[in-house]
């Protein structure tokens, strides 16, 4: 027996998964890659491909923005230097909200 049967979150790879036209063309959008044209089963391959482009670029952001992210996606409790460095960034993040603040209300300051 062949065909689409069953649910899709019981094949592997996400074949079965059939995207909105909406969703392809707004992938579309942020890729190189045209899938309207493509056939629906490549369609649902192309969106895959994208969706996992994503994933893969969040991951790569968090691992260079966030110390205690590495051990956590291991199962591993952060080491104590990367809390400290979460912290830290953390303080920094906020100082430079509260200066950002301050200095948008000046007179003559160009946006």
């Amino acid at each position: 027996m062949s065909g689409n049967h069953g649910f899709s979150g019981i094949y592997e790879q996400g074949d079965q998964v059939n995207y909105r036209r909406a969703d392809i063309a707004n992938e579309g959008r942020h890729h190189t890659i045209n899938a309207q044209g493509y056939r629906p089963k490549d369609q649902n391959k192309a969106m895959n491909e994208m969706i996992d482009e994503h994933i893969q670029d969040d991951v790569a952001d968090r691992y260079k923005h966030d110390p205690t992210y590495r051990a956590t996606m291991h199962g591993n409790e952060p080491s104590r230097g990367a809390k400290v460095d979460a912290e830290i960034q953390q303080e920094e993040a906020e100082i430079l909200s509260k200066k950002k603040e301050k200095t948008d209300g000046m007179p003559g300051k160009k946006f």
